[in-house]
């Protein structure tokens, strides 16, 4: 799958300094790939577009002319990642100051529009109050009766990516006809046992691309005494794999910090600290809606549990589509 890279610079240090800028050229490298583009200069902005890239860590050089003269010089590096924008400051040397490259990667076009076959991979997390698979095709349904969607979900309490993978699992794979397979990984794991993960789910990810479907990574929730300090090494270790093999992560755990910091009050957690409550799972709902059919969840009824009223479930379906536009 390819993306493109969108550019924007930043000239202000430059006329600051008094210099005229009349070219930027930006070149990207990642591997053996290469290519350089001409930015386009308006007021005190540089933009531009790279077109058709995969998703990873380039290397980024900037040259600043002054009609033909090469006044600055600056490096850096950043990740591609899936539905994030990526600040990466660069040293100007002319100046010894910092100026800001926002590299922004549309991944609209990831999805097919209309997913028929979704197999859920994890464990409890996944399987709880029903399953999130489960409530997501009803959920689906009940927008519109119509839609030809079936979710499946391979999950046993405490699994790893390894334990499945090590299973039956991958038969499973190979012989459903899937347009994407979700793949969670126990909640600490991605953190913890960083290694074990990477390797699973890079193993995980050839079987699933050799059988035609798309790899989709679970980002869950930390748990609840130690979600502020584990969330953002969860993400760097998301941000990673999704950048690595080229795969998307639905960022529930980002919706449900949305949640937490616009209403503390409303219980997304069951009482062991770590498995969701009706409302925890709710969300994890709409939020893979969002992901996969790129529309908004609000305005559809469906709940899976009647203890989620309808000023509740309105509330978690804006957060869902908040965390889809935000991330």
């Amino acid at each position: 799958m390819k993306e493109d890279m969108a550019i924007s610079m930043s000239l202000q240090p430059a006329f600051e300094q008094g210099f005229e800028v009349t070219r930027v050229t930006v070149t990207i490298t990642r591997g053996n790939f290469i290519d350089s583009l001409n930015l386009n200069i308006s007021g005190h902005t540089a933009t531009g577009t790279f077109y058709d890239l995969a998703a990873g860590t380039y290397d980024i050089i900037v040259e600043v002319y002054d009609n033909e003269t090469l006044i600055a010089t600056g490096s850096g590096s950043g990740v591609v990642v899936v539905g994030e924008t990526t600040t990466v400051n660069i040293t100007l040397e002319f100046i010894g100051q910092t100026g800001n490259l926002e590299i922004v990667v549309d991944w609209g076009d990831q999805f097919p529009s209309t997913p028929e076959r979704i197999l859920f991979i994890g464990n409890s997390i996944t399987y709880w109050n029903g399953g999130v698979g489960f409530h997501l095709q009803d959920f689906v349904q009940s927008a519109d009766s119509t839609t030809a969607i079936e979710c499946e979900q391979i999950t046993s309490g405490g699994f790893s990516l390894q334990n499945h993978y090590q299973e039956s699992t991958i038969e499973q794979i190979e012989q459903g006809d899937w347009d994407f397979v979700v793949l969670q990984e126990r909640t600490s794991w991605p953190v913890d046992e960083t290694e074990s993960f990477i390797l699973y789910a890079t193993l995980f990810d050839s079987v699933i691309t050799a059988a035609g479907a798309q790899t989709v990574f679970f980002f869950s929730w930390p748990y609840e005494d130690e979600f502020d300090t584990m969330i953002e090494d969860q993400a760097a270790a998301f941000n990673y794999i999704s950048a690595l093999l080229d795969a998307q992560v639905v960022p529930v755990a980002r919706a449900w910090q949305l949640a937490r910091q616009q209403d503390p009050d409303l219980v997304l957690f069951n009482t062991d600290g770590n498995h969701p409550s009706e409302y925890g799972t709710y969300l994890a709902i709409c939020t893979f809606y969002a992901y996969f059919w790129n529309l908004s969840p609000e305005g559809i009824e469906y709940v899976n549990d009647q203890i989620i009223t309808p000023e509740e479930r309105d509330f978690l379906q804006a957060i869902a589509w908040q965390t889809y536009n935000t991330y």
